[in-house]
């Protein structure tokens, strides 16, 4: 197998897909062949992003694509489902991976409002990331050996819990909850779903907080017993490739630790 053709042909939607972890994610899938459709909900760093991604995977412009979104609208996720396939021709992935920490308020302090935004962002933005793409697999002619790939996110800070978060880890359970419930429902028909648990990642965000505060980096540190925090595109892209690859085709219903030990 040629490993840096073996997405060719396939379009993926990878929402968040700007910065950070999405935007490693949709940087080693351009570079397996991958057509790659990337989201925000701000277009101007959106382009920008775009431009960024091109040069980062080394592919044509023709193979990547950016489209402005909200992840909580449902006509914005009905309408980036049909501008990827208006684009590249069909849809055989979505990667739902955007999402929206909290305030990290102790559970008493919390507002309704900001724990309402949490779930809307983290939970209903992957449902409907979910829902439209299953109706665009179904269109496509779904069935046994298709293999398309929903590949939802979770969090190592579901088991490594931590005050603070409990809006972040209620959305993130529920997330893995309705990765089984639609890998019951489609997996016969060809559609797989999975979601990836990450650890710590160095990204653009956590470097700033970790340039802050030291002692939360090495409180991190200590907790991957691979002894580093995770690469964006080397682990968290290989772990996306995998899972929209034919190499995972009899996998479904899974939820993939890509933490370095963290969970351990």
């Amino acid at each position: 197998m040629n490993m840096d053709t073996e997405l060719q042909g396939k379009c993926v939607i990878v929402t968040g897909g700007t910065m950070g972890i999405g935007f490693g994610m949709a940087t080693r899938l351009a570079q397996r062949g991958a057509n790659v459709v990337i989201t925000s909900r701000h277009s101007e760093t959106g382009e920008e992003a775009l431009a960024r991604l091109r040069q980062a995977a080394g592919v044509p412009a023709t193979q990547l694509a950016y489209v402005p979104m909200d992840i909580c609208s449902e006509a914005d996720n009905e309408r980036l489902v049909q501008r990827a396939v208006e684009i590249h021709g069909r849809l055989d992935a979505i990667i739902n991976n955007a999402v929206y920490p909290g305030d990290f308020q102790l559970l008493a302090d919390e507002s309704l409002t900001a724990f309402e935004q949490v779930m809307r962002t983290n939970v209903t933005g992957t449902y409907l990331g979910m829902r439209f793409a299953i109706r665009q697999f179904l269109a496509q002619g779904a069935g046994p050996g298709t293999n398309y790939s929903i590949i939802n996110i979770s969090s190592g800070a579901t088991r490594d819990v931590s005050p603070r978060m409990g809006p972040y880890i209620a959305s993130k359970r529920a997330v893995e909850g309705l990765t089984q419930a639609a890998a019951v429902e489609y997996s016969r028909q060809g559609i797989r779903v999975n979601t990836l648990l990450f650890g710590v990642f160095e990204t653009e965000k956590s470097a700033k907080l970790h340039a802050a505060m030291p002692a939360v980096l090495e409180k991190n540190l200590a907790k991957h017993h691979i002894g580093r925090l995770g690469d964006a595109e080397r682990d968290a892209g290989e772990a996306a490739v995998f899972l929209v690859s034919e190499r995972s085709a009899f996998i479904t219903g899974s939820t993939l630790h890509v933490d370095g030990g963290m969970c351990l």
